[in-house]
Parts: structure tokens; sequence; C-alpha cells
């Protein structure tokens, strides 16, 4: 008997290499040898009976489709002869004329059956021809994977890899079937079922095992290459990266196989792609039928493994573990291109960049090591507040927070423009995607982690503003660059304006990367609002105090409330400019909002300006009212004759203080808020005047309607420097002048009491009572 030929070293696969090694660790262990035989030989008359038993499963389903067979046949002969009995019946001469109506009924009956029968005999013929045909080739996927995996005790390597393509066409071909089936008979539900778990169990065992090909191939490839000694100082210097790249040095027989399994793994994906959408098909599923790249995956995780070792002695120095995983994103990124997209294009692997898939699996591995050692250690160090220099400490701790979010804010920039250096954008720019390339996305499964982010970015720009509204040149000065958009003016708001607007913008700033629109939108309001809240509390303390010390009657009173007022009206014109901006715009309708995200801060300026400026109307015509009285009280004025242009003294100092008021603010107020104020005031002299002039029984002469004219021409004059017709904003005394004016034989026919010649003489506000006073109290003389 010969002695047994030993296979060469090279024939040897590792899978064998490592099953005999776990077997037969020293010398001792040959002496079990033989119950290693006995093992094996046991595993595959297992595997044998499984293949009988297929077998024979393989042939009931077969005589089943005979029987299936033999019965439609049988029914489709019965429904033949059936056609041909009333064929003949009806074409026996003269019968036509003995058929009677029910006989015709009772065969169109006949028909309408027949059709049913046969459509049904057709249904299960159908379904019988196709669950044969699905369970036909499910077994063969299932003998292919049984093969491919006991296959690895006694094949070699390169034909393990070639017999993944075999079950994955079988699976294609199924899937096919399915989907058809899923279309044309979405009623054979459990057929479709039963495959499906077929299936599952198959794909169970495929995957896995061409995973485990996968990673020996990439580990005899030298995959993941050595980081020692990686020099951070060419990060950004342009100088070649010193990370060999083991993708570009494939050649040969190694790089064909690791294409043939780079493409059973991406046809694998691509098949489970496919099922998904079909089991899902009809419902709602966003991005879920998306998944990481399986082969990118595979190229990051032992890589990602040997950067956390690295990573690891950098906690206290998280620039270094940004600048290394920069690094290895931006060395690799490029054989993704070249290498390995057109193996995913291939694949027919639809909507996926190997170049941002490699990002993405980077940035991931990144962020998954900030969320488990540098943030907790940073939350640590933020809550140590015990000892006594916790001042000191708490400040140190925002300092380091605020660093590290610059790191991450740099690295994402980094990362993307990677991408779209490329020429490419984003495959889908939602928040979903963009999450995927951002090491911001650590905020979105960690809201309070931003919460904490926006306090102590509101905290740090409070500090710097403080100072800034303590400082009292910053609301003497004025703030340049604010030209109202409508106007001619500006906004004169005080400089403190543009510090605050600045720092707002800041803080805006800082949320543009955070890649949720929700978040984004909280970190906005955790920052800014309480900004503004201040800001406004400070404004209105300066209007406070002016008040307090001088009831705004004095120009350096009203000058600083005119300060705050614009201010106000410059803040809420930059807030809803803001407003329209795309940014901002999508965050309306979000978490139950509706409106602006400034909209409460724009409504509390704005009810702060209408307020003030109120007030300061209130204020000039209170002093107009308590100067005028003595002018008013004298009734006799207006019955006194007159030679030539006749005025009031009393009446024109009047006017004259308040014109110096006005004209104060027009100076020291914005345009839009200044001719708010001289119409108020403009409307309250108005009435004042009118309830003054005209009230009681005052008699008007000739003279004294004259000298009404003269005072109120100077009235009208005051107004004249801020519109083009000043009396059509004194109605009511302007209608006055024009019923004292007209002529006594007017009066006499009484046509001035008709509504309508009323309305030709320009009286349109004042009601019937005080027209007839008022053309009762006129006395004409002769």
């Amino acid at each position: 008997m010969e002695a047994a030929v030993l296979p060469r070293p090279a024939d040897i696969t590792p899978e064998l290499r490592r099953f005999l090694d776990s077997r037969f660790r020293s010398q001792a262990d040959l002496a079990a040898a033989a119950d290693v035989e006995a093992e094996i030989r046991g595993r595959y008359a297992e595997l044998e009976a499984s293949v009988s038993d297929l077998s024979v499963r393989l042939a009931a389903a077969a005589a089943a489709y005979s029987s299936s067979c033999c019965a439609a046949g049988t029914a489709l002969s019965n429904v033949r002869g059936c056609l041909a009995a009333l064929n003949a019946s009806t074409s026996e001469p003269g019968v036509t004329e003995a058929v009677e109506v029910g006989s015709e009924e009772m065969l169109f009956e006949q028909l309408s059956s027949l059709a049913k029968e046969v459509a049904r005999v057709e249904l299960v013929r159908d379904y019988a021809e196709t669950a044969l045909k699905l369970d036909s080739f499910v077994g063969d996927v299932e003998d292919a994977v049984s093969s491919s995996v006991t296959g690895k005790l006694k094949s070699r390597a390169e034909s393990s890899l070639k017999t993944y393509h075999v079950p994955i066409g079988y699976l294609k071909t199924i899937e096919d079937i399915l989907s058809s089936v899923t279309k044309t008979r979405p009623q054979w539900t459990r057929l479709i079922s039963a495959v499906d778990h077929r299936v599952d169990r198959s794909l169970a065992l495929l995957r896995p095992q061409a995973i485990v090909d996968h990673r020996a191939l990439l580990a005899s490839l030298g995959w993941p290459p050595s980081l020692s000694g990686t020099n951070f100082s060419s990060i950004n210097s342009g100088k070649p990266s010193e990370i060999v790249n083991p993708l570009f040095s494939m050649k040969g027989d190694l790089k064909s196989k690791y294409s043939e399994s780079f493409l059973s793994l991406c046809s694998l994906q691509e098949l489970q792609k496919r099922r998904k959408a079909r089991q899902l098909e009809g419902h709602i599923v966003n991005n879920q039928l998306r998944q990481p790249l399986w082969v990118i995956e595979e190229l990051v995780n032992p890589i990602a493994a040997a950067a956390q070792r690295h990573f690891s002695k950098w906690v206290e120095k998280p620039e270094f573990v940004f600048a290394l995983a920069y690094k290895i994103t931006r060395d690799f990124v490029d054989s993704m291109d070249e290498i390995l997209q057109p193996l995913v294009d291939k694949a027919n692997l639809v909507g996926y960049s190997c170049r941002e898939e490699w990002i993405s699996g980077m940035v991931i591995t990144l962020s998954t090591y900030l969320v488990k050692e540098i943030f907790p250690k940073h939350i640590e160090l933020l809550q140590e507040i015990s000892s006594a220099d916790a001042s000191s400490k708490q400040s140190q701790a925002r300092v380091s927070w605020l660093n590290l979010i610059d790191l991450m804010i740099s690295f994402d920039k980094q990362t993307q423009a990677l991408i779209s250096s490329s020429g490419l954008l984003l495959s889908v720019k939602d928040d979903d995607n963009w999450q995927r390339i951002s090491v911001l996305s650590v905020f979105c499964d960690q809201p309070d982690w931003l919460e904490i982010w926006a306090e102590i970015e509101r905290q740090d720009t409070h500090d710097k503003l403080r100072l800034s509204m303590e400082n009292e040149k910053n609301w003497n000065t004025r703030f340049q660059g604010t030209v109202l958009e409508y106007g001619s003016d500006d906004y004169k708001s005080p400089a403190i304006t543009g510090v605050i607007q600045k720092g707002l913008s800041l803080l805006i700033d800082r949320a543009r990367p955070i890649p949720n629109i929700a978040l984004r939108a909280e970190f906005i309001k955790i920052s800014t609002s309480p900004l503004l809240s201040e800001f406004l509390g400070w404004m209105l303390q300066r209007c406070q105090e002016a008040e307090g010390l001088t009831a705004l009657a004095d120009d350096n009173a009203l000058l600083k409330v005119s300060q705050s007022i614009n201010a106000a009206r410059y803040l809420e014109s930059t807030l809803t400019e803001w407003c329209d901006d795309v940014f901002f715009l999508e965050m309306e309708n979000i978490d139950g909002r509706s409106g602006c995200i400034f909209q409460v801060e724009i409504n509390q300026l704005k009810d702060f300006r209408v307020q003030w400026t109120e007030k300061i109307s209130t204020v000039i015509l209170r002093d107009f009212d308590a100067r005028s009285r003595d002018y008013l009280k004298n009734k006799r004025q207006w019955q006194e004759k007159s030679e030539g242009l006749t005025l009031s003294r009393a009446f024109v100092e009047c006017l004259d203080y308040m014109q110096g008021r006005i004209a104060k603010l027009e100076d020291g107020l914005d345009i839009l808020d200044f001719v708010t104020v001289w119409r108020t005031v403009a409307s309250g002299v108005d009435q004042l005047l009118f309830s003054g002039i005209f009230s009681g029984s005052t008699k008007f002469s000739n003279g004294g309607v004259e000298r009404l004219h003269g005072d109120l021409s100077i009235l009208f004059a005051a107004f004249s420097a801020w519109c083009m017709r000043p009396e059509g904003f004194f109605p009511r005394l302007s209608e006055g002048l024009k019923l004292l004016d007209i002529d006594e034989k007017q009066l006499r026919d009484g046509t001035c009491t008709d509504n309508n010649r009323l309305r030709e003489y320009g009286i349109r506000r004042l009601t019937a009572a005080e027209v007839e006073k008022i053309i009762k109290n006129r006395i004409y003389e002769s």
C-alpha cells in the first residue's frame, strides 16, 4: 500500500491551516488524528444526508407538479369537449329556429362558468410552475452556499472566491421572479414569505463567509498600513504622504482576487438593497434603504482600530487626533476614486460614491471616539466647581470646549472640501447625509451637549458685549453704514448696535455647520435670545433714567431716548432682514414653531420703540398744552377788530418751543420714527387747538377770523419743513376755518347745513353738531 502524498504547503488554504492549527497545537495532539478524521467523516456524512434529503424533496415537488399538470390537462380536455359539443349543437341544420330562449340563457351561463374554471386552472398552473421554479432556484442556492462553506476545508482560496458568483447569480434570479410576482400576483403572500425565509437563511451564511474571505484577502494585501512615525507637519505642506497605500501596490493575481471579492460583496449589497426595496414597497422609508458601503466599511474598520491606539495617547491634545484623522482620510481618498469606484459602478450599486463613503466612515470613527473619550472629560471638567479656584477652572474648561468645537468645525470644512474637490456634491443634500460627513453630528445624538455648547458660546459673547454696553462712548457715537433701504437718511443708531449685530452674527455662524435644522434653531435660540433680552433691558434702563431725571423735558434726555429708539429700530430691521434669508426660512414650522425664529424679539423691540415714541410725543404735547393755556383762555381775541395781519404772541412762542423740540428730534431720531413723532404731535395739536378754540360759545368776528387765519398760517408754516401740505395734518382746524370763511348769504340760504354741500366745501371730518355750533358762533359785521 502506497503512502498518502501530502499536499504542498502552497496548496493549503488559510481556512484549512487554521482548522489544523486549532486541532494540533502540539506534537502530543497527533495522537488524536484518528478522532479528527472521524469528526470530518461525520460532518461529511451529515452533508451527504442533507443532499439526499434535498433530492427526495425535489422528486416530491416534481411529482406534485406532474399531478397538477395531469389535473389541469384533464380539466382542459373537459372544457374542450364541452366547447365541441356546444359548437356541434349550434351548427345542426334547422336548429336556429327551434332553440328556445331558456336554452340560450343556459348556454351563456355554462360559458361563464367554463371561463371561470379555465382561469382558475390557469392560475393553479401558473402558481405551480412559479413555486417549482423558485423551489429549484432556492435549492440551488442552498446547495451552492453549503458547498462554499464546507469546501473551505478541501478547496483552494481562489476557487472559493469564484463560488460566490454562483449563489449570487441564483439569488438575483430569485429576486427577479419575486419582484414580478409582487407586482402581478400580490395575493401570493405566503409563497413570497416562504421563499424570503429560505433566502434569508442562505444569506445569513453567505454574507459572513464572504466578509471573512474578504478580510483575509485584505490582510494578505497588508491592510491596514502602519501608521507609526506619521509626521503631522506634512499635512498642509503639500509634501508626499508618508503612509503607504496598499491599494495602489496591488498587482497581478492579487489584484484580480481582490477585485473578485470586492465585486462579490457589492453584488450581495445590491441584492440586499433590492430585496429591502421590494419588502418595504408602499411604506414611507425615507433613507432607511441606504446603508454604508460594506466594502468601504471593511477598509475603514481595521484602519480605525489602528488609529484608535494613537488617539488614546492624545486625549489632552485633541488637535493631534483631528490631524491624524484628516491625514488618513486625505491620503487614501484618491484610491477610492481611481481603483474602487469603477468596481462599484460595475456592480450596479447606484447612488454610492466611494470617496464619500470613505470620508463618511472616517468621520464616524472620529465622532465615536469623541463621544466615548473626549467629550466626557470636558463635561467632567465643566462640572468641577467645588475648589477655591472654581471660577478659573470654569473659564479654562470653557476655553477648552470652544477650542474643541473650533477643531471640529475646521475638520468638517476640510472633509467637505475633499468631497467638493472631486467635482461631486453630496449624493443627497439633506440632514441625514450631512450628518454622515460631519463630526458635529455628535450633538444630534446628545442634544444636552448642544445646550452646554450654546450656553458657553452665549456666556463668552456676553462677557465681550457687556463691556461694550457699559461704555458710554458706544451709545454717543453713531454706527456707520446703516442706511435705510427706502430713504436717504440712516438709522442714526449708536455704535453699540454694530457690536451687538456682530456678536449675534458670530453666534449664528457658529450654528451654520450643525447638520440638523431643528438643532440649529435651538442653538440660535439658546445663544441669542438672552443677549437680545439683556440689550433690550439696557435700553429700557437708559430711557427710564432719562425720564426719571427730567421727565424728558431736557434735550439731552430726549437724545438719550432717541439713541435707544434708533438702536431698537436698527436691530428690528436687521432681525427682520435675517428672517427672509433661506437659512432662517428653513427653521420655520420646526417643532410646532411658526414664523421667524426671532419673531418674539422683533415684537419686543417694536413694542419698545412704539412705547417710547409715544412718550416723546406725549411730552411735547403736554408742554405745548401748558404753554398755550393762556392763549386758549383768551376768548375775547376772536371778537376784536384787527387792522392788517395780527398774530398772537403767546401762540408764536408756543409754536417756537414746539418747533425747536421737533427739530432736535429730527437731528437725533431715525427718519421713520421721527415721522411718526411729528405726525402724532400734529394730530394732538389739531385736536387740542380745535377743542380750545371752538369749544363753548366762543364768538368769531371778522377780525377774529383774520387773527385765526394768521395764527394757523404760522402753525402750518412750522410743519412745512417736514411735509408739502401741512394743513392736511390739521384736518379739524382747517375745516373749522373753512366754515368761518363761508359768506353770510350762504348761511342764510341754509345751504351749509346740507351734507352734500358741506362736502363740496371740503368739510368731511366734523360732525353735524360741530358744524352747527361753529356757524352759530360766527358774527358777521355790516
